[in-house]
């Protein structure tokens, strides 16, 4: 269903960044100010990346009540963009024989919430990684005691139809957890944090982020409660911040960095299909799924996205192999996505269509 205020409020947003006189790279900053005070987002946070050079913007505060600053190296929720270093991490494993994507998940860890589960020896890396599991999207309150008990249920046959899925990337991290039998912490940290010189970041909660972190906030400006996550989830609990992403996003997906040959090549196809919903739609075709990404197919060619939502969190990426080029987006608002629209086109070229945003107006995790 189309969001018609939050469609109506992005189009404004657009319409009046439009509107402005062309920025150069130092008014970026005053146009992003604007962008995030007409849309009432407490704190942005930009990284942009072209010609090799990458350009840093942060405005606004961490919390509406204590109005510390973000900067650079202010520290946001990543949300489901953490699903892309799950994805890097497994493919990490699969050069080394440790994992392979087309073997039944359940044959390497018999997960006890697939118990009961009449396909759980069905459910495959390619599954979790494309979203065909049948899993729901979270089936309890995530993160809780509650919630690792409760037993997984299948919508339908694994491999034969989509649905976005945090439950299926929770069982491939137990899975390599146990093929490995080292933490998913410690797997992110020895495979993506430190080999990528991710310095500001962190899979789970850290005693030094009470400092550096950004506050989430609801729609309606207030701030929620810190989200500290002292466990690690690979769908959702990644800390970071955009310089650090947008670093991890140009080694990988633009150097094939730590990665075969083929398993980079592999990492960059087109791997499944996308629905936006039970139906599908036409436009679906313009957002194919990779393993562990999703594409954007427009006039200008190919780039990779992913968006992320957390609580009080609203953050995104979209890569351009061809030209070389990266925007990652942090915002601290339920609100965040309002901004996608002219963000997007305050730095990118406006003559495609952005379907990483238009496909279900920014609305995906």
């Amino acid at each position: 269903m189309i969001n018609c205020p939050r469609l109506f409020q992005s189009s404004v947003l657009l319409l009046l960044l439009l509107l402005a006189s062309p920025s150069c790279g130092q008014d970026r900053h005053s146009d992003i100010a604007r962008i995030a005070a007409m849309a009432e987002i407490p704190g942005v946070q930009v990284a942009h990346v072209k010609g090799g050079a990458t350009a840093l913007y942060s405005y606004g505060v961490k919390h509406v009540t204590s109005q510390e600053p973000v900067h650079d190296q202010t520290v946001f929720q990543a949300a489901s963009l953490t699903k892309v270093v799950a994805a890097y991490t497994f493919f990490r494993l699969l050069d080394r024989g440790l994992i392979s994507l087309d073997t039944p998940l359940y044959s390497y860890y018999p997960y006890d919430r697939l118990l009961e589960n009449p396909n759980r020896n069905k459910i495959t890396a390619r599954m979790v990684l494309t979203h065909r599991t049948g899993l729901l999207n979270w089936e309890g309150d995530v993160p809780s005691e509650a919630w690792r008990a409760t037993p997984l249920t299948s919508q339908f046959t694994p491999g034969t139809d989509y649905m976005y899925s945090g439950e299926g990337f929770y069982f491939l991290q137990e899975v390599m957890e146990q093929v490995t039998g080292k933490s998913f912490r410690t797997l992110v940290e020895e495979e993506v944090l430190r080999p990528f010189g991710m310095g500001n970041s962190a899979i789970l909660w850290q005693d030094g982020l009470d400092t550096a972190a950004a506050y989430g906030h609801l729609a309606n400006g207030n701030a929620r409660q810190m989200g500290r996550y002292k466990k690690s989830n690979a769908a959702y609990t990644l800390y970071t911040t955009a310089a650090d992403y947008a670093r991890f996003i140009r080694k990988f997906l633009f150097e094939g960095f730590g990665l075969k040959e083929s398993t980079w090549q592999l990492a960059m196809e087109r791997a499944g299909e996308a629905k936006k919903g039970k139906e599908g739609s036409p436009e679906d075709a313009y957002v194919p799924c990779t393993l562990g990404m999703r594409m954007q197919i427009n006039e200008v060619g190919t780039a990779y996205w992913h968006t992320g939502s957390n609580p009080g969190f609203r953050c995104y990426f979209l890569a351009y192999p061809k030209d070389q080029e990266i925007l990652v987006a942090f915002t601290n608002s339920d609100r965040g996505f309002a901004t996608m629209p002219a963000i997007l086109a305050l730095f990118l070229n406006t003559k495609q269509t952005f379907w990483a945003y238009a496909w279900r107006n920014g609305e995906l995790d």
